[in-house]
């Protein structure tokens, strides 16, 4: 029973460090392929917020995960992330609904700041709105996603596991070929 939950457990790990391998490189090769746009994995795209705009509902480290929405679907209070030059993401509280001739823009304003935003956002600059939340896991995907922390992280653990299980393998393997002397 030990070894059945033990090998589960292996298992389940190697499989988790595949996909957060998969994932980051994934995330990785997008944003540097097309940094104008934001990568997104079943419709959902995972920023780390920069500053303190949104404080105290978000801050500066946070990851947030970003659905793709209609503009249709946007109400009042929402938090959405919109494009403010092709490079830059800015993830603010939506005050305000605008219609003008049939287009619909959006008032926007970070929690922590006294104004709103001076331009208001079009329907071609939204990117989706806020889905989740994870404190301070921004400053983790930010190293892990760089050279050092994915080596640290991802790349060594990933290694010591193939060793450790090609080793056991060899072992058992020298066991059955070894004969018993009684």
């Amino acid at each position: 029973m030990i070894k059945k939950l033990s090998k589960f457990i292996s298992i389940l790990f190697l499989a988790i460090i595949f996909f957060v391998i998969v994932f980051l490189l994934y995330f990785s090769f997008q944003s540097k392929k097309h940094p104008e746009k934001v990568p997104t994995l079943f419709g959902i795209s995972p920023l780390t917020v920069l500053t303190n705009s949104m404080h105290p509902f978000i801050k500066a480290g946070d990851l947030v995960f970003i659905k793709k929405v209609e503009p249709s679907e946007v109400k009042v209070n929402d938090v959405i992330t919109f494009k403010e030059t092709p490079t830059k993401f800015i993830t603010h509280r939506v005050i305000a609904i605008k219609k003008n001739k049939g287009t619909i823009g959006f008032v926007t304003k970070g929690d922590n700041n006294n104004v709103a935003d001076s331009k208001i956002v079009t329907t071609d600059q939204l990117v989706g709105s806020l889905q989740l939340k994870i404190p301070k896991a921004g400053y983790f995907s930010k190293f892990v996603s760089g050279p050092i922390g994915f080596i640290l992280l991802i790349l060594i653990p990933a290694i010591g596991y193939i060793c450790l299980e090609v080793y056991e393998r060899l072992s058992k393997q020298k066991k059955k070929q070894a004969p018993d002397i009684l």
